[in-house]
């Protein structure tokens, strides 16, 4: 999952300035229940700071009572309708979105204890190399020596991370096994481990870096669809090709962007390709240009590529590139404004991230959107 980027760069905030805090994360959720595994907050002694695991309702609880309470040792809170704790609390319920059947467990901790792993430090260096990472959290345990708290991590390419107390290794290994899983598909998981002297139950969380768009295109109309992109947690690269320098101008409209990427479409490319989840949006107006955008995307990793105008006229520079159809080629016609195409735009490539994701979660006996019908642009808008 992605751990939004404000909480990521809240945290980071706290961090360089030397600022205690607290971190509430959903770690476990059963029956029906909308915040999933992995949803945060990040709040000081004092106050809120970023994030939301209740949808609003219990964060000035938290903010109040946590500090106190997690002197000791991290609090692990359940809210389970079917129990009856929270059942008669509508507040409570409706935070959580929690059915007759629901439960939601919060581990509530401080975070930056020297010797532990920092799961949102985890995210920052996850973003920042653009690589996916995977963090093991134990949030229960009647274990001697498994502390609830204690973490393991490791990133694409690297090597296991341990805390200066690690879990013991008979269970570290059989944690390590799913946690490489985990990390190589991209999928959250909840696991229990049992062993002569008693039980154990991580959260394995997927940490993925967020969408990164690139946008071949500068003009006014590309605008709006770098704010909704930049709103939604996603990363802007604006790109130029057969240039060296970004007009002033320029810079003022994307001001959101994270980079202004200047170079030829090898160089593009090859910025294309480092990264974990690329999209790109093609909207220059110029035929010829497009032609060569479009050329230099369909040779990475790019995800979703799309083209301003309808489908077919994408189809057509397919053609004369001598190249095949590709099912990420999208076609951008729904809209007449700026802005109605940027939510278009935004929608499609939302659809083609989250449709892996969507299908695993489905229950068989809901109709599947597919990415040739409208069903696609309202699962995206929800999914946002």
């Amino acid at each position: 999952m992605v751990t939004e980027r404000s909480i990521v760069e809240a945290a980071a905030r706290l961090r360089r300035h030397g600022e205690p805090y607290l971190v509430a994360t959903v770690v476990s959720t059963s029956g029906t229940a909308y915040r999933r595994p992995g949803a945060r907050m990040v709040l000081t002694r004092f106050r809120w700071v970023a994030g939301t695991v209740t949808g609003g309702v219990l964060e000035g609880e938290l903010s109040n009572t946590g500090w106190q309470k997690t002197k000791d040792a991290p609090l692990l809170v359940r809210y389970d309708a079917a129990d009856g704790v929270g059942a008669e609390d509508d507040d409570i319920r409706s935070a959580f979105g929690l059915g007759c059947d629901g439960s939601v467990e919060v581990l509530v901790e401080r975070a930056g204890m020297p010797g532990r792993i920092d799961a949102l430090e985890v995210a920052a260096r996850c973003y920042r190399a653009q690589k996916r990472a995977a963090v093991v959290t134990v949030y229960r345990s009647n274990v001697a020596g498994v502390r609830v708290g204690s973490r393991m991590a490791a990133l694409a390419g690297g090597e296991l991370e341990l805390e200066a107390d690690p879990i013991e290794p008979v269970l570290r290994g059989s944690i390590e096994a799913d946690l490489r899983i985990v990390l190589e598909s991209g999928v959250s998981a909840t696991r229990t481990y049992q062993t002569p002297d008693g039980s154990t139950d991580v959260l394995i969380e997927a940490v993925v870096p967020p969408v990164r768009l690139f946008v071949f295109g500068t003009g006014h109309d590309a605008v709006p669809l770098a704010q909704l992109a930049h709103q939604i947690g996603w990363e802007v690269v604006i790109c130029t090709t057969g240039t060296t320098e970004i007009k002033y101008s320029t810079r003022e409209r994307f001001v959101n962007a994270v980079e202004m990427l200047t170079g030829t479409p090898a160089e593009i490319a090859a910025r294309i390709d480092e990264t974990e989840r690329a999209v790109a949006v093609v909207m220059s107006h110029d035929v010829a240009r497009e032609r060569e955008h479009l050329g230099m995307l369909l040779v990475t990793r790019a995800r979703h590529i799309a083209v301003l105008g309808p489908k077919q006229r994408a189809l057509e520079m397919l053609t004369a590139l001598e190249r095949p159809d590709d099912a990420r080629i999208h076609g951008i016609d729904q809209g007449e404004t700026p802005q109605e195409l940027a939510l278009t735009a935004i929608a499609q490539a939302q659809a083609t991230i989250a449709l892996p994701r969507m299908r695993e979660q489905t229950t068989p006996h809901v109709e599947r959107p597919t990415a040739s019908r409208p069903a696609e642009m309202f699962a995206a808008i929800a999914a946002i």
